[in-house]
């Protein structure tokens, strides 16, 4: 049985494989710990590095992210955009914390969305990598990984913490990541 993603027809312009040195600074730098889930393994950029013990999902080898209930401490992915806030809302009833590598416009183009973030908790910070051709993806929208956290404290205060300078790529770990050394 398919989840609730994909019962309409599922739109190709979602797969948008993240590249390796992006999946391993956006672990560097948020940590996820214990329980860990990537809902949208893909080509494994995320999941290949995630700590051991990591779970996955990936609607192409069978397994539905919209059929997933246990409890995580983390998701970690970058999920597709075309339907982004009923992926975010799912998110939010089986994780605490949540990063997702996205267009930055995504999350905030929305009234709606934004109540529906700041009542899960808020927005924890956010990671900018700049536009979209500066990781590989073909779009010029600003990408970050978002980190959603599950936070009473969050909903009554700020909302949120833009980590506003974007990310320099290192070119000597672009390349190392690139050739595998």
């Amino acid at each position: 049985m398919q989840g609730t993603l994909f019962a309409r027809e599922h739109d190709p312009s979602d797969v948008v494989y993240t590249p390796d040195w992006c999946a391993q600074d956006i672990l560097d730098w948020f940590k996820p710990c214990g329980r860990v889930l990537d809902p949208c393994k893909g080509a494994g950029a995320f999941f290949d590095k995630m700590p051991d013990g990591a779970e996955w999902c990936e609607i192409r080898e069978g397994r539905d992210f919209f059929e997933w209930r246990e409890p995580m401490n983390w998701i970690v992915s970058n999920p597709p955009y075309s339907n982004f806030r009923v992926f975010l809302n799912h998110s939010f009833t089986v994780a605490d914390n949540i990063v997702y590598l996205v267009p930055v416009k995504n999350v905030f183009s929305a009234y709606g969305m934004l109540k529906e973030v700041k009542e899960y908790g808020g927005i924890a910070g956010i990671r900018l990598y700049g536009g979209g051709a500066r990781v590989g993806f073909p779009m010029g929208n600003a990408i970050g990984a978002v980190h959603f956290k599950r936070d009473p404290y969050l909903r009554d205060d700020a909302m949120i913490d833009v980590l506003a300078r974007p990310l320099k790529p290192d070119p000597a770990r672009m390349a190392q990541y690139q050739t595998g050394v």
